[in-house]
């Protein structure tokens, strides 16, 4: 039984927002309707790792069957009154992990050819899906001859995409190198990424402002240590911009304009856990010219607390969703003026 959490969160305005994630034994999908937070989807049909917001009447929330077991890609799709399963191919075993919608037309989802998140797994294939407003369609690609996964998606239109992941490695936590894909309208194309120094290098999320302004977020092992990365896309290349905070696990971008960007993860986390020191939320703001450190709250915990997913409404209304121990889900709102 896996204790709540939650992975992703989007919105469409301020009482209207999604999060995604998974509770005791079931799948869970929550909804804040500018007062309260209430369950929306509770039914066990497994986890969602992503969730998309186009209008009140168009969102998506994807993920897989099985944790700990073999998986099948996962899709809900909400229609201003229920959530209905939506069938995707699943390529063996599968979990999607990501995705975004441009329209009622043109939706993306990104993840994994593997078992479940609980399951280890040597051999592994992104996975990329599309929808076309009647069916979710598996994609062709390059793949990396090591393998490797597609964490996060981002689209500006249908001729726009990146997605974004690592490559395989020679173990869990080593060998592994950022990997991005972009669709152009016709073909996805794999597009050259920097490395930090360290033994690997994993993105985690991505959001994109434009056709020439694009941002991914992950992280470095270092050791016993994750680094937090950052890196920018500018109609050219790829680079690493400097990080504020070093001992953080970026989960999660997202952008209201170029000038107004956040970035969630965790401080302390590492292959291994939480270690001694408890593992805390961070929260990064990039204001057109360096990204800082804005304080977070931190509730009570034994061990863990985590921001995995963040979604920008406004530049004064942003949710970052995550888990308090993973016992229970942890929701922070940043109101302008500080998180809460």
């Amino acid at each position: 039984m896996i204790p709540n959490r939650l992975y992703g969160v989007a919105g469409t305005s301020a009482s209207d927002v999604w999060a995604a994630g998974i509770g005791q034994g079931t799948s869970l999908i929550m909804h804040w309707d500018g007062s309260s937070w209430t369950s929306s989807f509770t039914e066990p049909v497994g986890y969602f790792h992503g969730v998309s917001a186009l209008t009140p009447r168009d969102a998506w929330a994807v993920g897989g069957t099985a944790w700990f077991d073999e998986s099948h890609t996962l899709a809900e799709h909400w229609d201003g009154t229920s959530w209905t399963r939506v069938a995707t191919p699943t390529p063996g075993s599968g979990v999607l992990d990501g995705v975004t919608a441009t329209s009622a037309s043109n939706a993306w989802a990104v993840g994994v050819i593997g078992p479940g998140d609980g399951t280890p797994a040597k051999a592994i294939e992104p996975l990329i899906e599309r929808w076309n407003g009647s069916t979710w369609t598996e994609q062709t690609f390059a793949d990396p001859l090591d393998g490797g996964r597609f964490a996060a998606v981002a689209a500006t239109s249908a001729a726009d995409a990146w997605a974004v992941g690592n490559t395989g490695g020679t173990s869990n936590v080593t060998g592994q190198i950022t990997l991005i894909d972009h669709w152009d309208g016709s073909s996805w194309t794999r597009v050259p990424s920097p490395n930090a120094a360290g033994s690997g290098n994993y993105l985690e999320g991505v959001t994109a402002i434009s056709a020439n302004d694009a941002w991914a977020v992950g992280f470095t092992q270092t050791g016993s240590d994750w680094v937090s990365l950052i890196m920018h896309w500018d109609g050219h290349t790829w680079t690493i911009v400097p990080s504020p905070s070093g001992d953080a696990s970026l989960s999660a971008v997202s952008a209201a304009s170029a000038n107004d960007i956040w970035a969630v993860g965790t401080i302390n986390a590492s292959p291994t856990g939480c270690g001694p020191q408890h593992c805390t939320t961070v929260a990064m703001h990039w204001n057109g010219s360096t990204w800082t450190v804005i304080p977070t709250p931190n509730p009570s915990s034994t061990y863990l607390n985590a921001l995995l997913g963040v979604a920008v409404i406004g530049g004064d209304d942003v949710w970052a969703v995550g888990s308090n121990d993973f016992q229970d889900t942890l929701i922070t709102h940043w109101n302008g003026s500080y998180w809460r």
